[in-house]
């Protein structure tokens, strides 16, 4: 429940009103708005998500867990990622309200589908998964780290445009490196019990 609350909190504070002042002028600002839904709160909300499993019926419950396909899940977030930030959709956004709002639920839906296969359930495949996104979201930093002239017409400063590459590559990268770390130790706890307890199956 308590990671439910934060993961809100996080939401809340992200997107507030106070926020969007500093979004409209700096991309770094902007960036920060997105590393926190998709980094922060979605986990947040996933670790958090037995209790709303067990508030809803059974059938829906279980139908969606099954929804939470990680081949599925992994396009999806790739795919939003890559096409709002390469297509021209992020400067769309930023004039027309009712897209930016869209690209919002997009990185949150799409981030919180990501992290139920690591975070939502015990899953053997949890660690090549996360590897296989970490360059995902590396290209996007590097790209807008590198890059000699603005990719967006809203902002114009190049130093800015390279920041915001700087927060999306490293603060993604300490996220999902917490998460192999996370994952791979409640690998091999839940191998030591089977361990354990085939031992004393054993006896």
């Amino acid at each position: 429940m308590i990671p439910l609350i934060l993961g809100a909190l996080v939401i809340i504070a992200t997107l507030g009103p106070w926020t969007d002042p500093a979004a409209d002028e700096t991309l770094t600002a902007h960036m920060l708005q997105h590393v926190a839904l998709t980094m922060v709160a979605s986990p947040l909300l996933v670790l958090g998500s037995g209790t709303v499993l067990r508030a809803l019926p059974r059938r829906v419950a279980r139908a969606l867990v099954r929804i939470g396909n990680p081949l599925f899940a992994w396009i999806a977030w790739s795919a939003v990622l890559l096409a709002t930030h390469f297509t021209g959709y992020y400067d769309y956004a930023l004039e027309h309200q009712s897209a930016h709002v869209l690209e919002h639920v997009l990185y949150l839906s799409t981030a919180v589908w990501f992290w139920w296969p690591v975070l939502g359930r015990r899953w053997r495949g949890a660690v090549p998964y996360v590897l296989a996104a970490m360059p995902v979201q590396a290209v996007i930093g590097v790209v807008l780290l590198t890059l000699d002239r603005p990719l967006y017409s809203h902002y114009s400063s190049v130093g800015d445009q390279h920041r915001a590459g700087a927060l999306m590559w490293l603060l993604g990268s300490l996220s999902m490196a917490a998460a192999l770390v996370w994952t791979a130790w409640d690998w091999l706890r839940a191998e030591e019990r089977r361990a354990v307890a085939r031992e004393a199956y054993g006896r």
